[in-house]
C-alpha cells in the first residue's frame, strides 16, 4: 500500500540522520579519548584508528536501538502533527495496528544487525582493543620512550621526557625524569645518555653530565647533586601469553558453556537484552507517538527518552541481579524485557479498545491542548 511504501521510505532516511548525528557524537569522543592515551603513551599511536573502529564497533548496537526507537517516533509524531493519521484512519480499514507490519518490514533487518553486534561482534571488537592495549603494555620500557613526550614508565612511578633519540634507540640527549615515592620526589636532568643491558638482561639507561634534586613537596629540604654518570634500571615485563580473561570480550559459545559463572550469565543477559530492547522500543514508539497537532511534540521526546535510560538502567540492574545470584539468567530476561512489552501492548490498548472508555481530562493529550 502507498502509506507502508511511504513510511518505510521516511522511516529509512529519519533513521540516518538520527544515527548519524549519534554515531558522530559518540565517534568523536571515543576519539578524543583515544587519542588522549596515546599522547600519554598508553596505546601505540600507529593503531589510533583501528583502535577507533573498535570503539565504534563495542558501541554500535547500542546506538542502532536508540536510533531506530527515535526514528520510528520522530517519523509517526510527525504522521500525527500533519494530520495524516487523521487521514489514513478516516480512509477505512487502517488502524493503529496496521502501522505494526511496515514499521517491522524496516525494523527487522536493523534488529538481526543489533544481534549480530550485540552477541559477536561487539565483544570480539572489544577483546581486539584490550589486546593491543595489552600488547603495549607489555612491551619494554625502553621502546617505549619516544622524543618529545611525556611517558610513564614502571607502572606510573617514573615520567621520562626525551628531546632526541637516536636511529637506533640507543643514545638519547637531553633527558628529563621525575620519580615518586611517599616518602620523597626525585627529579634527573641530563645531557645524555645510552640504553645498556647487563649479563643478567637488566637494562639500564645511563645518564651523563646532568643534576639530581631529592626531597619533599612543600618542604625547603631539597638535596642538589651534580654527576657525571648515573644508572637507571627500567622495570622490564616478562614475556607472557595474553589472556583475555574479561567475560565481556569472550566469545557467545564460551560464555553459553559456564553455567556455574554468575559473571559470565551477567553479560550473556546484556548481549541478549539488546536486540530484544530494540524491538521492544519500536513497539512502544508506536502508540507513544499520538500527539494532538494543537499540541507539541515535546512530551512525546521527554518521556520517550525517559522509557530509554530506564530501559539502559533496568538492563544494567538485571546484569547485576544475575551476576550476584539474585535472579537466574532466564527468569531475569524475562522479567526485564517481558515488561517493556507488556507496556507496549497496554498503550496500544490504550490508543484502540480502551481510548472510548477514558474520560477526556485523564488524557494526556487534553492537558496538552490546555498549555
Amino acid at each position: 500500500m502507498i502509506f507502508r511504501r511511504s513510511l518505510v521510505s521516511e522511516l529509512a532516511n529519519t533513521a540516518g540522520a538520527v544515527f548519524t548525528v549519534i554515531f558522530s557524537i559518540v565517534l568523536t569522543i571515543g576519539l578524543v579519548r583515544i587519542l588522549g592515551l596515546a599522547a600519554g603513551g598508553r596505546i601505540d599511536s600507529g593503531t589510533v584508528m583501528e583502535m577507533v573502529v573498535y570503539e565504534a564497533l563495542v558501541n554500535l548496537a547500542p546506538l542502532l536501538a536508540v536510533s531506530l526507537f527515535i526514528a520510528v517516533l520522530i517519523t509517526l509524531t510527525r504522521s500525527w502533527l500533519d494530520s495524516e493519521m487523521v487521514v489514513w484512519f478516516s480512509s477505512g480499514g487502517i488502524s493503529l495496528v496496521s502501522w505494526i507490519r511496515p514499521v517491522l518490514r524496516f525494523s527487522i533487518p536493523i534488529i538481526l544487525l543489533i544481534t549480530a553486534l550485540s552477541l559477536v561482534i561487539s565483544p570480539w571488537a572489544k577483546g581486539q582493543s584490550e589486546m593491543n592495549r595489552e600488547v603495549w603494555s607489555q612491551r619494554d620500557d625502553v621502546d617505549r620512550l619516544s622524543p618529545g613526550r611525556f611517558i610513564e614508565i614502571s607502572g606510573g612511578k617514573q615520567v621520562f621526557f626525551i628531546e632526541e633519540v637516536s636511529a637506533d634507540g640507543l643514545s638519547v640527549k637531553n633527558v628529563f625524569l621525575t620519580e615518586t615515592d611517599p616518602k620523597s620526589e626525585m627529579v634527573l636532568m641530563a645531557e645524555t645518555g645510552e640504553v645498556t643491558t647487563n649479563e643478567q638482561g637488566d637494562r639500564y639507561v645511563i645518564l651523563h653530565d646532568g643534576r639530581r634534586y631529592e626531597g619533599k613537596a612543600g618542604t625547603p629540604e631539597y638535596r642538589v647533586t651534580e654527576f657525571k654518570t648515573y644508572g637507571i634500571r627500567l622495570d622490564v615485563k616478562p614475556e607472557s601469553a595474553i589472556q583475555m580473561k574479561d567475560v565481556d570480550t569472550q566469545p557467545l559459545p564460551l560464555l553459553i558453556m559456564q553455567k556455574d559463572n554468575l559473571e559470565a550469565q551477567g553479560e550473556l543477559l546484556w548481549r541478549i537484552s539488546w536486540p530484544l530492547a530494540a524491538l521492544n522500543l519500536i513497539m512502544i514508539a508506536i502508540p507513544l507517538s499520538f500527539t494532538n497537532p494543537r499540541a507539541g511534540r515535546s512530551l512525546n521526546m521527554v518521556v520517550a527518552l525517559l522509557l530509554f535510560v530506564l530501559y539502559l538502567n533496568g538492563i544494567s540492574v538485571g546484569r547485576t541481579w544475575v551476576e550476584h545470584g539474585t535472579f537466574h539468567l532466564i527468569p531475569a530476561i524475562i522479567l526485564l524485557n517481558g515488561a517493556f512489552t507488556v507496556l507496549a501492548v497496554v498503550l496500544f490498548l490504550r490508543r484502540t479498545i480502551m481510548q472510548r472508555w477514558v474520560p477526556e481530562w485523564l488524557t494526556l493529550s487534553y492537558w496538552r491542548a490546555r498549555k
